[in-house]
């Protein structure tokens, strides 16, 4: 079957849905039961970009405003004979365009929604996304959906908390498992934790600097000889915040921020690090939890990062999404040995191993869209209970 795949970037201010996605359909390629083509937008970074989607056949179209509206792509993609359309992410024109497609070319359509209908995210979504959600989204382009794919049981939660009783696949984000890049160096003999992820309130990064700054003030030894590299580009002006912290709380020897990284770069800070840390109020599914796994690095996480095998397995230290709860996580985190944090990197690798591989993700898809072509029974990893 030929499937389009419809998506608001494939360039690196996607974030973490560019590894995501990509990575997903390579695997799905190299299945070769299906014909994958991908539909996006021209941005600044596109080109430079696109060598990495290879061999993947990539269109992108020039968008024509702040809502990634283009008649290019609406009529490429009506012209496409394509049997099923998946759509990743909501809130912007990909998602619109779902109505038009089930109007006129009356073929499958499914949905990730990438942890976007997290109640977090919808209870801090700004007016003119309310009005959207609840009177074109919710109307028209989600009645038009077939089946939601979510990245775990949570996200399924979240999606039928929303009001959404169409089917739901949960198939998980996987990982590349890869150990050749063990051979970066360490940049110095200190101990170093990361953060990796956009600089934006959701990912609770104002906590874990509020809660170092609390750590200096009653427990100062257990900053001695550490880091904590934060890495990612910043939303909302969030990083003007931040910044505000660390001279709050005079961290400037301790917190280092290091902007948006990619490619080696951003693999050199995985193996100068000595663990991980996301204390996030809401997510889909992590990529970089999984990535810090991969690199057997323990991690530090709250249970709305939405992967509880992390607990189940002792891959994780558990924090809630509070200044308190993240302050009292690194506490137990520096007082470990390096042997013990060892052995949870190596339970986390372990898990990511057997349970999040691209290679698993991307056979539950071919079986969900055979199921949606007419070609298979309904897998038993599709949610259909209204």
């Amino acid at each position: 079957m030929k499937i389009a795949i419809l998506t608001c970037s494939v360039a690196r201010s996607a974030g973490g849905l560019l590894d995501a996605i990509r990575d997903l359909y390579k695997s799905v390629n190299k299945n070769g039961k299906n014909d994958i083509s991908v539909f996006s937008y021209l941005e600044d970074d596109t080109m430079e970009e696109l060598p990495s989607w290879e061999p993947l056949d990539v269109k992108v179209y020039k968008k024509e405003n702040s809502f990634y509206y283009s008649s290019y792509i609406k009529k490429a993609l009506l012209a496409s004979d394509a049997d099923i359309l998946h759509v990743h992410g909501l809130w912007r024109y990909p998602h619109a365009f779902i109505s038009n497609w089930k109007s006129k070319v009356k073929k499958p359509v499914v949905v990730t929604p990438h942890g976007m209908l997290d109640p977090y995210i919808i209870a801090n979504q700004g007016k003119i996304k309310r009005i959207l959600g609840k009177y074109l989204f919710a109307d028209k382009a989600f009645k038009g959906v077939d089946c939601y794919h979510a990245l775990c049981k949570a996200e399924l939660d979240a999606i039928r908390q929303y009001g959404i009783k169409t089917p739901v696949a949960i198939i998980p984000n996987g990982i590349n498992l890869t150990l050749e890049n063990r051979e970066f160096e360490k940049a110095d003999a200190k101990d170093h934790l990361l953060f990796l992820a956009r600089l934006h309130p959701k990912k609770g990064v104002d906590m874990l600097i509020e809660a170092i700054g609390k750590i200096k003030a009653e427990q100062p030894q257990l900053l001695d000889n550490r880091i904590v590299d934060i890495v990612g580009w910043a939303q909302e002006n969030f990083d003007v915040k931040l910044s505000a912290l660390v001279d709050k709380y005079n961290l400037h020897d301790t917190v280092k921020f290091h902007g948006g990284l990619f490619g080696d770069e951003k693999l050199k800070m995985y193996a100068n690090a000595d663990g991980y840390i996301l204390p996030s109020h809401g997510e889909g599914l992590p990529m970089t939890v999984l990535e810090a796994w991969s690199w057997r690095l323990p991690v530090i996480m709250t249970m709305q990062c939405n992967i509880p095998e992390g607990f189940e397995h002792d891959a994780a230290i558990e924090i809630t999404n509070t200044v308190e709860g993240v302050q009292n996580g690194l506490v137990n985190f520096f007082n470990m040995s390096v042997e013990d944090r060892e052995k949870m990197g190596g339970r986390g690798r372990k898990l990511v191993e057997d349970e999040f591989t691209w290679q698993l993700s991307a056979k539950k898809m071919d079986d969900l869209y055979d199921w949606l072509g007419g070609k298979a029974k309904k897998p038993s990893f599709v949610n259909a209970d209204i």
